[in-house]
């Protein structure tokens, strides 16, 4: 076999066996990466701090812990939605939003590793599909959950359903070949005979994760769209969100995007020799899909917030640490750093001019 006769999808697969030396060649850049910060670390505290990895680590858990106890005390509620209101189905779901794109975002970054490209393809894109696509469905049912039959049920399911069938996905990508026995796809092209069809592994793999795309697109989905017209969902109702169908829309329409790619890819029949395609093809489906699904979620709670503000809580709900720090520097302040500045210099001001105007006890006794 010579490499210059070899397409870019054909030495894709090739040069699957080199995935260990790929995995300890980012493995040891971030341990020297690691090494070389706590090194800074310790010039800059000297010390004056006795333990700073320890200090750094509580420093970050400080900022994280409250956000994320927060978020796992309201991710506990699941069962109680049938009961809440539409405004706090609404407010559970964006949080689940805000799960999705940091597993999105970390899933993204972590594949510069290359430590679960296995055989050359990349693990961590499919996790992240496995973990986001489930919480994707199981917003759609939570939004209209009072309406849904065997709510409790109905949640569970399509989750692990969901996450299940992607790592199927995942299983058949990383087979070679093609979905059918060579001398069978050959026989069926002369015959059209289904029944001289023979199926490898890989095609038993995709074939059960297909048929589960399918069934969500065309049973699960239309069954929630079903109950939200059943519940009255094409009229303005305070119980549920007016732009679901869009929210729905946005996967329906994206998702069967996904393996159309998959078979055009490096990764499923090679029918694109370039295999530098397959990554920038995967990335835009993913902004395109969960992005469209994540303004579709926010437009539905700003248009709830506009059509019912009965519902809206009195209390005034508390900003994160983020929020605050982010006012600061938000572009329709520009001055606000220089505003934070000058109030922290006027407050150094008066201290320095109470600490003058009181003397010590001493100097008083002193004058005396």
């Amino acid at each position: 076999m010579v490499l210059e006769d070899l397409n870019d999808f054909e030495l894709f697969r090739a040069c699957g066996p080199l995935y260990p030396a790929f995995a300890i060649e980012s493995l040891t850049s971030i341990i020297l990466g690691l090494f070389f910060t706590y090194l800074a670390l310790r010039i800059v505290v000297r010390t004056d701090v006795k333990q700073p990895i320890n200090a750094v680590w509580l420093m970050i858990r400080d900022y994280i812990s409250p956000a994320a106890d927060q978020w796992w005390t309201l991710m506990k509620t699941w069962p109680d939605m049938p009961n809440k209101p539409c405004s706090d189905r609404i407010a559970y779901c964006r949080n689940l939003n805000i799960a999705m794109c940091i597993a999105q975002a970390l899933a993204a970054f972590f594949s510069v590793f290359r430590w679960l490209h296995i055989g050359n393809v990349n693990g961590l894109r499919y996790l992240g599909y496995a973990f986001t696509c489930s919480l994707m469905q199981a917003e759609l049912v939570v939004l209209i959950a009072p309406f849904v039959p065997c709510y409790k049920f109905n949640v569970v399911s399509v989750v692990i359903f969901t996450h299940a069938f992607l790592i199927c996905g995942w299983i058949g990508s990383l087979h070679d070949g093609f979905l059918f026995e060579d001398a069978s796809w050959e026989l069926f092209k002369s015959s059209w005979e289904v029944a001289d069809l023979v199926i490898t592994n890989k095609g038993m793999a995709i074939g059960i994760t297909a048929s589960c795309l399918c069934f969500l697109c065309f049973v699960q989905m239309p069954f929630l769209a079903l109950c939200y017209f059943c519940a009255g969902g094409c009229r303005a109702n305070r119980d549920l969100p007016y732009h679901y169908l869009r929210l729905m829309c946005s996967v329906w329409f994206t998702w069967p995007a996904f393996p159309c790619w998959w078979i055009m890819s490096a990764e499923g029949l090679g029918l694109f020799g370039d295999a530098k395609s397959n990554a920038v093809g995967f990335a835009v489906l993913n902004m395109i899909s969960k992005g469209s699904f994540t303004l579709s979620m926010l437009k539905i709670g700003a248009d709830h917030r506009r059509r019912w503000p009965d519902q809206v809580p009195a209390t005034k709900r508390s900003q994160s640490w983020l929020v605050e720090k982010l006012q600061v520097y938000e572009s329709e302040k520009p001055n606000g750093k220089e505003q934070k500045l000058s109030l922290q210099e006027n407050k150094m001001t008066e201290e320095d001019e109470s600490k003058v105007q009181r003397p010590a006890a001493g100097a008083e006794t002193l004058w005396v």
